[in-house]
């Protein structure tokens, strides 16, 4: 009895265990573009269903967020269209696609074909205050106001309205929400919005000196002395530690038995690994990227000299520069490619490079970069992915298997990646989410797939957006003008295109996206763009030309009957 007692109370703790971290995996963060918002206090949370978050505010109007930049809908001097009260109550969005917005001084609906608004017909409740809203699913929107239940057809009228001292209306918590993907949004009392998601990387600590490691190595388990300025340490299966010096190349032999120095004087050997045959790559500041096995030197690459990292997989010599490129070189074909444009390099030098599985993983000092060559696919990891969420980053080794570890400032951990980041699977799509011209920034309407632009608009800026508000910067777009066959690649949490010189008439934009996982996506967005002829390209202005040179040659033809052949003088006979 007692050990029955004694399992039951072992199997309540493992799962009281189990739950507690899972529930511990969940992490609150502020809202993404909270900086933009002018003032800090948010009264009310809606997102529509196309994706957008809308925020109302207790004096600043109303805000739509794609997850990118906000969008101010309020009544100013710079907005001298929009006449809506800007202390917001309360959001529903009907089966039309238009937003009704409740204030404290009357109703009013948004409009987003042409996102216009317009107060509700009865201009006698436009001095009530709207404290719910619920849109019926028919075309109907019940309103409760001045304790009086209200409602409304599909034009804005109120037809009928019913004295209560309650609301009746079940509507959900104005102050929490929870979006299309699975996060949760709330509001705390003093209107500061914050999220609720869960991580997709979970480290777990490890002590790394203990770890029986190979490939690459932290230079403080090279186990060479201390005079010894130790660049790269390589481990091989073995338990041997091939390390790249000041002084050229040293091998410390397993269970600390010794080191020698392997072939001549290399000077000053910044990177290293090994094949499986014990060939070693290196790259060192007097012969640039060299082999060398069985006494034997080979030059590859004399001009790639400033090399840190170096990771063999097969064939494949991947290469980390100190000027922030990824190159890859092949062994056998012994060719180079620059694969710093496919990864979003921007310059900066990675920390530490690891090849797992086909996957090149990519240390930054603030984020993780993982490169699928053979999917073309790009992943980025930050900080706000982790749990728990490290500071600084200072190295990344693997074992040559299927493990891989970040070491940080004090500690070191093992990288888990989740399958299951507890968010909910959504078509992924892309929108149109704004323009910008010379006459300023516009919204279109609901999935714009054309834009009439005036005569003088020949350079737009077209805003992209995937709905995606917490993972924008692990989202990437591309994009091609008509009659380009290569693709113009956007960097990593980039929106924003910008298409110059655009002639008149109609012309096309495709656009292509990834998910948050770096996958990209098999439908494309397509965007007509039409642009109104200046008056001296109208085809009255071309009639106008034809008749000018037309009147130009009659002319010529006139003068030149009239004045006629010219007739020779005669000569004045000689008086010799």
């Amino acid at each position: 009895m007692k050990r029955k007692l004694l399992t039951c109370s072992l199997i309540l703790f493992l799962f009281a265990l189990v739950l507690s971290v899972a529930t511990g995996q969940e992490r609150v963060m502020l809202m993404p573009n909270l900086h933009q918002l002018q003032s800090a206090h948010v009264r009310v949370l809606f997102q529509d269903k196309e994706g957008y978050m809308w925020y109302g505010m207790k004096s600043d109007g109303l805000y739509r967020d794609d997850g990118y930049s906000l969008t101010s809908f309020r009544a100013d001097y710079l907005h001298p269209d929009v006449q809506m009260n800007n202390n917001i109550t309360a959001i529903c969005e009907d089966s039309y696609h238009r937003l009704w917005i409740g204030t404290k001084r009357g109703l009013y609906i948004l409009d987003k074909r042409d996102y216009s608004i317009h107060p509700t017909g009865d201009q006698t409740l436009q001095i009530w205050t709207f404290d719910a809203l619920k849109a019926s699913a028919g075309d109907s929107v019940w309103a409760y106001a001045n304790k009086h239940l209200l409602v409304y057809d599909r034009n804005g009228n109120c037809i009928k309205r019913t004295p209560m001292d309650k609301n009746p209306l079940v509507t959900p918590d104005r102050k929490e929400i929870t979006d299309q993907r699975g996060n949760v949004w709330k509001i705390d009392d003093d209107g500061i919005p914050s999220v609720t998601m869960r991580p997709s990387v979970y480290l777990e600590e490890v002590d790394l000196a203990s770890l029986p490691l190979r490939c690459m190595l932290p230079p403080t388990q090279s186990g060479l002395p201390e005079e010894h300025k130790v660049h790269a340490v390589w481990k091989t299966k073995d338990g041997a530690r091939w390390t790249g010096t000041s002084l050229g190349l040293w091998m410390v032999h397993p269970d600390s038995e010794g080191c020698e120095q392997v072939g001549p004087n290399f000077g000053v050997v910044n990177a290293v690994t090994l094949a499986e045959d014990k060939t070693v790559y290196m790259n060192t500041e007097w012969q640039g990227l060299i082999r060398y096995k069985d006494e034997r030197i080979e030059r590859l690459d004399s001009t790639i000299r400033n090399a840190f990292e170096l990771f063999l997989d097969k064939n494949d010599l991947w290469i980390c520069t100190a000027d922030g490129r990824l190159l890859l070189y092949d062994v056998v074909d012994k060719t180079m490619v620059d694969k710093s444009a496919d990864c979003c390099l921007r310059g900066d030098s990675p920390l530490g490079l690891v090849v797992l599985n086909g996957d090149v993983w990519l240390l930054f000092n603030r984020r993780i970069v993982i490169y699928s060559p053979e999917r073309n696919k790009l992943r980025y990891i930050l900080p706000s992915d982790f749990d728990p969420q490290p500071v600084f980053f200072r190295g990344l080794y693997t074992d040559g298997e299927n493990r891989i570890f970040l070491e940080c400032e004090k500690k070191c951990f093992e990288v888990h990646m989740k399958q299951d980041s507890g968010q909910k699977k959504v078509q992924e799509r892309i929108a149109l989410s704004a323009y910008q011209t010379t006459h300023g920034m516009h919204c279109p309407g609901m999935d714009t797939r054309e834009l009439n632009l005036a005569a003088d608009e020949r350079v737009v800026h077209l805003y992209f957006t995937t709905f995606d508000h917490m993972n924008r910067q692990h989202v990437r777009y591309a994009f091609r003008r008509e009659g380009e066959s290569e693709w113009q690649y956007l960097e990593m949490g980039q929106n924003d295109a910008r298409l110059a010189k655009l002639s008149k008439g109609d012309q096309t934009v495709e656009v292509k996206f990834t998910n948050s996982d770096g996958q990209w996506s098999e439908h494309t967005f397509t965007l007509t763009i039409h642009c109104e002829a200046y008056w001296w390209e109208t085809i009255w202005a071309y009639i106008g030309y034809a008749l000018v040179v037309l009147c130009l040659l009659a002319a010529v033809f006139w003068l030149g009957r009239k004045v006629g052949p010219l007739k020779k003088s005669p000569q004045k006979p000689s008086t010799e």
